[in-house]
């Protein structure tokens, strides 16, 4: 399941009648929970040529990465990344979470904190359902942005929320915001990558404090020049972020260990692997 392979997109959408969607601002509350997610993924094709909306599937299963956009933001935003993780072999589902998308009703990560830790156990199960000849729910990382990366590290560490089928996770520009469970000594050591710039309002040291109470196997990648939302989203450092987290991934999720040389070849990384 190594590429490349040609990339293709599509959305689906997934309904969970078990979990109701807060009002906030103008937007009713609704009694099921609408989460649309967008997918990249490994497709039959030129490896050469762009992605292709709809493109049949190469054969599979792939494993699979759930990235979280941060509050305000889109899937479509970290485009350079998904495209790059699914030409290597990856299927990237990437929900749309209702309330803080970009264009949605404009709720911040703080009015909806449960909603977005739900969706993701909801999206994976629903891939798992729906798709899986697609993706291998099995082999399985949850990565994020900013509030993202907040639910990403919850989901794998928090006992709020806590599934234990994450294999490895990856955080973004993490902020410390307190969950209502604890990250508690037993949840630690399933692999985790930090990734913050050194120009992030948030400084870097506030990530490296949660880095430095995790367990091996534990990465921080401190980007140089790199802000808090443009790094990760096409900024000139775009793509190294985009090759680290491949390099990450292969080691943990593909047990490639040819890929430790090539993470701790990156400028400004920290690995206990």
């Amino acid at each position: 399941t190594t590429g490349p392979y040609r990339v293709g997109t599509r959305s689906v959408t997934f309904v969970d009648e078990s979990r109701p969607t807060p009002a906030f601002e103008a937007s009713p509350a609704v009694r099921t929970r609408t989460v649309v997610t967008d997918l990249w993924y490994p497709a039959e094709g030129d490896p050469e040529g762009g992605p292709v909306a709809d493109s049949p599937a190469a054969d599979g299963p792939f494993p699979l990465i759930v990235f979280n956009h941060g509050q305000q933001g889109e899937p479509q935003q970290y485009a350079l990344s998904f495209e790059l993780w699914a030409r290597a072999g990856y299927v990237v589902a990437a929900p749309r979470h209702p309330l803080s998308v970009l264009g949605g009703p404009g709720a911040q990560f703080a009015n909806d904190i449960e909603g977005e830790l739900g969706d993701i156990p909801f999206v994976i199960t629903s891939v798992d359902e729906e798709l899986s000849d697609l993706a291998d729910v099995d082999h399985l990382a949850v990565a994020g942005h900013s509030s993202g990366a907040i639910v990403a590290f919850g989901n794998a560490f928090n006992t709020c929320c806590h599934d234990e089928g994450i294999d490895a996770v990856l955080v973004q520009a993490l902020l410390d915001i307190p969950l209502d469970g604890e990250y508690a000594a037993e949840l630690k050591g399933t692999p985790v990558m930090f990734m913050h710039g050194d120009a992030d309002p948030t400084p870097p040291a506030e990530s490296h404090a949660i880095f430095d109470e995790a367990e091996p196997p534990r990465y921080f990648l401190t980007i140089q020049g790199g802000d808090h939302s443009n790094v990760y989203r096409g900024g000139p450092s775009a793509p190294l972020v985009a090759e680290a987290a491949l390099a990450f991934f292969d080691l943990h999720i593909k047990d490639r260990d040819e890929a430790l040389d090539t993470l701790e070849a990156f400028p400004g990384i920290e690995a206990e692997p």
